[in-house]
This record gives C-alpha cells, structure tokens and sequence, in this order.
C-alpha cells in the first residue's frame, strides 16, 4: 500500500507544483491590474441545505468505468476523448494501475462506441508491471475513411511513471502506444528529439487521414529541469503507413525566442499549446502568448503556426494584432482590458484551411472598475482576424480537494483551484456546419453546509459552496453570433473534469464524459471525509471516481448573444505608422454584417493587392499586412463596403 500512496503524492504534488511554477506569473499581472475579478452574488431564496438530498443529476449518464484517482483527467492539456466521423466510433482512453505482488501495474483501455453511448466495447492497449501511465490523450487513425470499428488504428499517449532499481516510481517521460488491428506495441521517450533537458508531459492529440495515409499527432508543454527553461513545447508526428515517426522535438518556429522571456528558469509567460487539423491536410498550433517584439503587459495575443507536411516543418506564428484586443474592450463600454487567467486551456477548432477559432476569457475595465467579463473567439479567417462575443462568465472557477499530506492515516486536505479552470473546450459538427463550446461556469444558488464542514487540514470551513454547471453555447459556420448560454446540466451537483471531443457528430448528439467522486468509503472511522456530506465529498479527486457518459441534445430556440449597442463604424489608423518593421496593424469597426473588401494602394494609384475580401460581422476587425516585401513610399489602404461606405487612409513605409 506505500507504494500506491507514493504514487498518488506523485500525481497529486507534482502537478500543483507545476501550476504554482506558472501561476505566479499570473497573479503578478492580477496584481498589476487595476481591480480584481468579481465574484458573482448569490440571491436571496436560492439555498439549498446539505441534507435535503438536492445535489442529483439532472441528466442521465451512463457508467463507464471505475478510475483510481487523480488517474483519467486531472488537466485540461489532455484529449482522452475522440470521435471518428467515419466509422461513427466515439472513444475515450481510460488509464489504471493495481498491486501487482510487490509491483504496480499500469493498464490504458479504450472504451469504444458506435451507436452514440447505447452500447460500449473495450480494447485493452496496455497493460505492463512496473510501469504506471497516466492522464492519457487519444486520437484515431482510420487510413482508409472506413465505416468498418475493427479496422481503426489508435494512437494513445501518456505521462508515465517506471519502478527504478530503489523500487521507487520517478516519472519517466512520455510513453506512445499504438494500437492497429495487428497488435499493440509502446514505445517510451524521456524527451522529444534533441530537447534534452526537458521532459515530455501532459499533451494533446490530433489525427489526420489523408491520400498520403493517416497520421497522428501530440503537442504540449515540457516540464524543465534545472538548467532549462520552463515554457517550451514539444511536438510529434506518427506516420501509419511509415509506422514511424516523422518527427520529434520542438519545431524552431515554436522556440522560446519567439515569445516574452522570462527572468527565471522556473516560470514562463507562455500559455499551453493547443493543436487542430483541417480537411486538407495541414496541422495548426495555437496559443495565446506575448509574441515578439510585442511584450508589453497589454499584448498577450493568439496565434497560430500551420504545417503542411504533416508536422515536419512550421510556419512562424500568425498572430492576432494587438490593437484588436483593444478595441473590442472600447465597443464594450471598457477602456482597457486584458486576457484572464491565461494559462487555463484555451481551446482552438479549426473549420477550414486557414479557418480557425481560438477562444479565451477577457476582462474588460473602466478606469479602476471591472465592468465585464466575456468569453470571446478570436477567429481568423482568410487574413482576417475578429473577436466575438460567446458569453458571460462570472469569473469563479472550479476548487478541488486534495490530501497534501498523502497520508492515509493523518489525512491533511487543501482547497485549490482546479488545473482545468473553466473547464472550455471547442468543437465542429461532422458536416461542418456548426461551431460548438462548452464551459463550466457558476449560477446563482449556493448550497448551505448544514452544519459547517472544516477541511481536514483544520485551516478552512466550507458552510457555503456556490454551485455550477456545465454550459453550451454554438453557431453556425457562417455566423459569427453565437446562441445564449444552454445550461445543460441545471442542477446543484458540483461539477468537475468534464469533456467533449473535437469533433461531434451533430447538435442533438453531443458525447460528454465526466468524472464523478465515489461515495467516501474508509475502514478508519475517525476519516474526516466520512463528515463530508456529498456536495463537498465532490471536490476530492484523490479517491476512486466514476466516468460517467451521456449524450447532450442542443436542438432548440436559443437566443443570440448580446451585442454591443453602439459599436461604432470606422478605419483605424495602422499600426506602427510609418512602418519600418515588417508587419503592421490595420484594424476596422463594423456596425452591422456586411461584405467588405480592404486594398492597398500605392502612391500613383494602382492596386498592390486585395487583404481581405468577402463577409465581416458586426464588431472588431483587424489585417496583418505584410511590408518587407514592399519599397519605400506612400501607401495608401482603402475599404469599401456593401452599405456603400468607404474609408481611405495613408501608410508609409521606411526601409
């Protein structure tokens, strides 16, 4: 039983040590900011006591399986869900470990379904004595489009721990199973190609099927060591049909000088990456960093690097101009704003060739005061960047409870924030037609701990815990209004670790897997979580869980989000004007939908070329025009619009 409790210490501390590594960047940009977040207000009349037995799902949900904790889903830096429009297969990629005599032994199996959660099989892909995988992320290879389950390929990584000569289980690396027809066979990397140093991970998983075969691939956030620094990515292609691997390391588009640098090894100003593939086979990396030269406090921005062969080499960054972030924080009623909490997942779901949508959380300020906070897209599309509005959020965020002492007998437990944040995830319909997010946020109930609960650690008493749910939120391809919030769950269970893949196969079918908290069972009476009624059992993560699958139906009459009332109409001017870099700014305001068409001109009058040209929505927009290939000069940059406006400005380049 050591071994075991030496495990989950493991688990558990390693992972908060991480965040901590990463989170006091964060808090020293909450601290230079001009006003925290709010917290929501829980109304009058919306209690509900402990013993009234409220806290049952509102959706019926399926079992899937019983998971040691902290072993199937801790971060949101994970897929261990996936959908395969062709063969209709959803799968999600469970690990476990037991005692095996003296030993652990690991086990990774997928859980497989073709009829939408009515039915399930399983396919065991790993199963070794002495070493532990964990935290698994999944993507399927299907290199012949086929309908037929059984001829689907896997390919599942994992963060894994290996027993060690001490008999101690130091974490090892990242351990790859592939999973064919023909068999399984692991292979295990300490660290990604010449990246020495560093450590593979948490990642996510992406595949690709194409007339060139089917590929899969892994992306994330390497830990450090002592002597490298904290916030490089690390990336790997898999090839089928090559049954190798195309590449591993960290692609020099990604290296650590393109972004913000930090003053020390331990901390990075650099979110986690996020990874999505198009219909035509390109890969697409996004994050949302502070890229260079733009490392102001203010110019944390997305972006996103594209590869078109299959991994191998990167495109540099395409990032969101800065100024775009800016103005949508005025349309808003704001001054000025920022990115929050920015190294929660930020999710990103590609619709087309250079199509795609990474959405993150801003809050938007008035002088000294926090007037909004709005989970936005930033979508790009064709050369255009804009923002639009997804939702509200009442920036809370999900707590769990964890025993740091890892000690059975002297449990000592702790309240923290979740790894998962919100908990967002992004995904498209099979037939592309729609654009789908989910989040975790809270409502205004709060449930009444009846009498108080004190924390096992003795430091903290929970009498009342605010409640939360699990939101939706799409529009169409072509829209760029997103629904109201749909809460789906609409109860007072507390909700954590929960997952939608990237794909799904419609609005009325849409797979979510949770994890649910076991009953506390202890053969030691004097177990402080015995006391815990079932709403703060919930929070534990470090005791047996169930995943849970149920099937979420989107089909109904929602509303459109708000929008702003008075957006404005206008040309900004660029930005830096004159240009003497390389890249600059041109962003616009559009009161309503229109089609557009942004050019540029040189000094005689002739067309240099079109930047963008089709349908913009309502709201911020913004061009990143490209100027090393230009002279210098007079530039001069037109819009022309539907409602038959146009706006015309000048631009100089100096070379």
């Amino acid at each position: 039983m050591k071994k075991l409790t030496t495990l989950f210490a493991l688990l558990v501390v390693f992972p908060i040590l991480a965040y901590s590594q990463i989170g006091n960047v964060f808090q020293s940009q909450m601290t230079d900011s001009p006003q925290p977040l709010k917290t929501i207000k829980l109304q009058d009349g919306l209690l509900f006591d402990s013993k009234s037995g409220s806290d049952e799902p509102n959706l019926s949900y399926r079992v899937l399986t019983q998971v040691i904790g902290a072993q199937w889903s801790l971060f949101g830096f994970t897929t261990p869900v996936a959908y395969d429009p062709y063969s209709k297969a959803f799968v999600v990629a469970i690990s476990n470990f037991g005692q095996s005599g003296n030993d652990l032994a690991g086990t990774i199996t997928l859980y497989i379904s073709t009829n939408y959660g009515q039915t399930w099989s399983t396919k065991g892909v790993f199963s070794k004595v002495g070493d532990v995988p964990v935290l698994p992320s999944v993507a399927i290879m299907n290199p012949n489009k086929s309908s037929d389950v059984n001829s689907l390929s896997y390919l599942v990584y994992a963060p894994f721990a290996r027993k060690n000569l001490a008999g101690e289980y130091p974490w090892s690396g990242g351990l790859y199973t592939i999973s064919t027809p023909n068999g399984n066979e692991s292979i295990d990397f300490l660290y990604p190609g010449n990246l020495a140093g560093y450590r593979w991970w948490t990642t996510r998983a992406a595949s690709l099927n194409t007339n060139d075969g089917s590929f899969a691939f892994n992306v994330g956030m390497l830990t450090n060591s002592e002597t490298t620094q904290y916030g490089q990515y690390g990336f790997s292609s898999f090839s089928l049909s090559d049954y190798d691997f195309l590449f591993q390391g960290c692609p020099t588009a990604w290296a650590l000088s393109k972004f913000r640098s930090s003053t020390e090894l331990t901390s990075t100003y650099n979110a986690n990456i996020m990874l999505d593939v198009d219909d035509q086979g390109a890969v697409y990396a996004g994050v949302c960093n502070f890229f260079q030269p733009n490392v102001g406090d203010g110019d944390r921005v997305p972006g996103v690097s594209k590869s078109e062969d299959y991994g191998v080499t990167w495109s540099e960054f395409q990032p969101m101009p800065v100024s775009t972030l800016n103005d949508y924080y005025i349309t808003w009623g704001g001054t000025q704003g920022f990115i929050a909490l920015a190294y929660d997942p930020n999710p990103m779901v590609v619709l087309g060739p250079d199509e795609y949508s990474i959405f993150t959380r801003v809050a938007i300020l008035s002088g000294q005061n926090l007037i909004a906070a709005h989970i936005i897209e930033a979508n790009y599309s064709g050369g255009l960047w804009s923002i639009n509005k997804v939702a509200d959020w009442t920036t809370l965020s999900p707590i769990i409870i964890t025993d740091v002492n890892s000690t059975p007998d002297a449990i000592k437990d702790s309240l923290s924030r979740s790894f998962m944040g919100i908990e967002m995830q992004a995904a498209k319909t099979e037939d592309g037609k729609y654009v789908v997010l989910k989040w975790l946020d809270f409502i205004d109930k709060a449930i009444v701990i009846n009498p108080p609960v004190t924390i096992a650690d003795g430091a903290q008493v929970l009498d009342t815990l605010p409640t939360n749910d699990v939101f939706f939120a799409y529009r169409e391809r072509n829209q760029f209004f997103w629904s109201t919030p749909i809460n789906v769950t609409n109860d007072t269970v507390y909700n954590r670790v929960t997952w939608i893949p990237s794909v799904v196969p419609s609005l009325d079918k849409i797979p979510l897997v949770m994890e649910r908290t076991r009953p506390i069972q202890s053969s030691n009476p004097n177990n402080p979580r015995l006391s815990y009624p079932n709403f703060v059992q919930q929070l534990i993560i470090d005791t047996p869980q169930d995943v849970l699958f149920t099937l979420v139906n989107l089909i109904g009459t929602p509303g459109k989000v708000e929008q702003p009332t008075n957006p404005n109409f206008y040309l900004k001017e660029a930005q830096p004007n004159p240009v003497v870099g390389d890249y600059a700014e041109i962003g616009f305001v559009l009161d309503k939908p229109m089609n557009i068409k942004l050019e540029l001109f040189d000094a005689l009058g002739n067309k240099v070329r079109t930047l963008y040209e089709g349908f913009a929505s309502a709201g911020v927009h913004a061009v990143m025009l490209q100027t090393k290939d230009l002279s210098s000069g007079a530039y001069y940059y037109k819009l022309s619009t539907s409602a038959g406006v146009s706006f015309t400005k000048q631009l100089s380049v100096v070379k």
